[in-house]
């Protein structure tokens, strides 16, 4: 079994990461596929952090 991820920042990095992985996906169904986990697991951070929490900021700044 994989690991279960438990933190936004966490569900951040891992939809980055799936989002290279699509360069090597063996399909193009494949690869849409992973852009789509991407897409949600990202959408699903930003709602738990909350787009106006106050910890958005320090968020966005592990990024850059």
């Amino acid at each position: 079994m994989g690991q279960s991820i438990s933190s936004v920042v966490e569900m951040v990095s891992y939809a980055g990461a799936l989002r290279r992985s699509v360069k090597q996906a063996p399909t193009p169904e494949t690869a849409q596929k992973i852009q789509r986990s991407a897409a949600e697991l990202e959408k699903t951070a930003l709602t738990r952090v909350g787009m106006a929490g106050p910890g958005i900021g320090k968020l966005l700044d592990t990024f850059v």
